[in-house]
């Protein structure tokens, strides 16, 4: 079983077309049972972002079946800050151009992967009293939480289950900031869901190791930009999720010389059964 997770391509100006083929031709050259996307496809929304980010993802589907979530720069927060307006329209470019569910499931032989929304813009969900955290900050309510616990409980015996979301459910080596509000609350609602791998993408920096909370234990996948934007002057890079029917094992592979090579970063646990 092998999943490719990538992250973050930020179509528009921050667009590194060379890291964006150095992807597809690790693409083309493996054998995948699915890809995930854990959003940001666009810098600022733009439709013309988004037919961009689309073309890419047709490209990327010949390969394996996709998921995607959406991401902070996917969502037109301008059209319902602090939850006044029409919040309907927050994902509409993101539902046009790249997929109408932005809380996806795909169930492949073996394989159980549920992506959850967790870029509010300037809604309640994802507020805090910062400024610095107004448009950029993610949440995910109890009834999100509860919704994907519940897809995952529906996956057949023995599959591999990820769950798939765009902020950083830990806390940034880098950046020092969580991606989330009430993070300590998810990370142990999460970590009883019996959820295998956890992707993730938004603060720019490759993570791959085990979670542990007193409700269980995961693997976290956070997934390095595609774009220009890496943290910390770091190279870009790509997470891939490799299971025996035992063990399930996250590796970071990073941009050098026009292609991604497997690098250090490399976490393993057992499976849930």
């Amino acid at each position: 079983m092998r999943v490719l997770h990538l992250s973050d391509i930020h179509c528009g100006h921050p667009f590194v077309g060379a890291h964006v083929d150095g992807a597809l031709a690790l693409a083309r050259a493996g054998k995948w049972n699915a890809i995930v996307v854990s959003g940001d496809f666009s810098q600022r929304a733009r439709e013309r972002e988004f037919r961009q980010a689309r073309e890419l993802l047709d490209t990327f589907r010949a390969f394996a079946p996709v998921l995607t979530v959406p991401g902070n720069h996917d969502t037109a927060w301008w059209h319902a800050p602090f939850g006044a307006g029409d919040a309907s329209r927050l994902h509409t470019r993101y539902r046009a151009w790249i997929d109408d569910n932005i809380e996806p499931v795909l169930r492949l032989p073996g394989l159980s992967i549920v992506g959850l929304n967790s870029a509010w813009g300037m809604l309640p969900a994802a507020m805090t009293w910062y400024p610095r955290d107004w448009r950029v900050k993610g949440g995910l309510t109890d009834r999100q939480l509860d919704h994907a616990a519940d897809r995952l409980a529906e996956s057949p015996a023995g599959d591999l289950r990820l769950l798939v979301v765009h902020h950083n459910v830990v806390r940034g080596n880098l950046s020092r900031r969580w991606g989330m509000t009430r993070p300590q609350h998810m990370l142990d609602r999460i970590a009883a869901m019996g959820v295998d791998v956890v992707c993730t993408g938004h603060d720019h920096e490759e993570r791959v190791e085990v979670v542990e909370r007193r409700t269980g234990q995961f693997v976290i996948s956070a997934a390095n930009t595609l774009s220009r934007r890496m943290r910390g002057r770091r190279a870009s890079a790509l997470n891939i999720i490799e299971a025996t029917p035992t063990d399930v094992t996250v590796s970071a592979w990073t941009y050098l010389d026009g292609s991604f090579i497997a690098g250090p970063a490399r976490a393993s646990m057992p499976r849930h059964s």
